[in-house]
């Protein structure tokens, strides 16, 4: 049993492993040959063949020399003299640049021939303006109602006035009289084969309004009379989108307080056909309308203009109110009209 038992301790003993001390040397000396290799590469570049090298750049002008030119006056890529000289910029033939007078000419010559262009386009737009007025005219004259409507061309397009004394709304009112409905309904077409937006603008006098009315001041009750005749003008096919209705009260006057055609001229409903141009052109139209001769209806004008009488009556030339060829009825103000709005 003894000797068994010394058998099994003796099989199953272990012996501690040797250890290595000098593996470090291994890295070591691989550390060493990659840092011969590198130094040895780094000889072998330093050493250049200075006459292949110089062969090698001549060969490298002869054959590329006609395709590789950068600046006049050298060679090749590798003879660029690298801003030795200062490059030529003088500018290639035609290409001079502009003079400070020769930029303003070019200017005034842009708005030169612009200017011609608007003028050209505010005189088309006058000329169409007058084809619309003889249609009115002519709508009108079949009722007997050419007498109630006036028109002037401003820089906002063509308006076209209704006078809005008895004929069209009665004192302090905003329904419409028949003879005033006769006129919309008369008009209302020819605006309707308009591409122009139609703004509907209420004026009236400065007089207050007296205490019998339903409306609250003359702001009020222009507002009213516009809106009448928007409502009106869409119940004869108008787009709802091109209309507008704005009140002004007495704030846009066409004659002054102290013109005795104020109390009734200016009370008035004006229809605006709108002007689609520019504002350079339409900045033109009130000159190029009053010094463009019409043959169609009298054009109002808020002011005077003279007129040349035939020499042969020994007459010299008179004033003539434009307004009252126009709309007489303006013209002539008589007190009963004081209590008009």
């Amino acid at each position: 049993m003894a000797s068994s038992s010394h058998k099994r301790r003796h099989k199953h003993e272990e012996h501690e492993e040797h250890v290595n001390h000098e593996r470090w040397l291994v890295s070591y000396a691989d550390m060493l040959t990659v840092l011969m290799a590198l130094f040895i590469v780094l000889f072998a570049l330093s050493q250049i063949d200075q006459l292949k090298f110089a062969q090698f750049k001549d060969g490298l002008n002869e054959g590329t020399a006609s395709t590789n030119l950068v600046l006049s006056g050298n060679q090749g890529v590798n003879d660029v003299d690298n801003g030795a000289e200062a490059v030529d910029i003088s500018p290639l033939d035609g290409g001079e640049p502009m003079q400070p007078q020769q930029a303003q000419r070019v200017l005034d010559n842009a708005a030169r021939d612009q200017s011609a262009a608007d003028l050209q386009a505010a005189k088309e737009e006058v000329a169409a303006y007058r084809e619309l007025e003889k249609q009115i005219a002519q709508a009108l004259t079949a009722k007997d109602d050419q007498d109630q409507v006036t028109y002037r061309i401003t820089s906002d397009g063509l308006v076209v006035g209704l006078v809005a004394d008895n004929v069209f709304f009665a004192n302090g009112s905003a329904d419409v009289e028949q003879t005033g409905l006769d006129v919309l309904d008369a008009v209302a077409p020819i605006l309707a084969a308009l591409p122009n937006d139609i703004a509907v603008q209420g004026h009236t006098n400065s007089l207050p309004l007296n205490g019998n009315t339903r409306y609250r001041d003359n702001w009020d009750l222009s507002g009213a009379r516009a809106f009448t005749v928007v409502t009106r003008f869409i119940g004869h096919g108008i787009a709802t989108a091109r209309l507008s209705g704005t009140g002004y009260g007495e704030s846009r006057p066409l004659y002054p307080d102290g013109d005795e055609r104020a109390l009734t001229g200016n009370r008035r409903v004006d229809l605006v056909v709108a002007s689609p141009s520019s504002d350079a052109v339409k900045a033109l139209l009130p000159e190029v309308a009053a010094s463009t001769p019409t043959d169609g209806p009298a054009e109002l004008s808020t002011g005077t203009t003279t007129a040349e009488v035939p020499a042969t009556t020994g007459a010299t030339a008179v004033p003539v109110d434009i307004a009252a060829d126009a709309a007489p009825h303006i013209a002539e103000a008589s007190s009963a009209d004081a209590d008009h709005h």
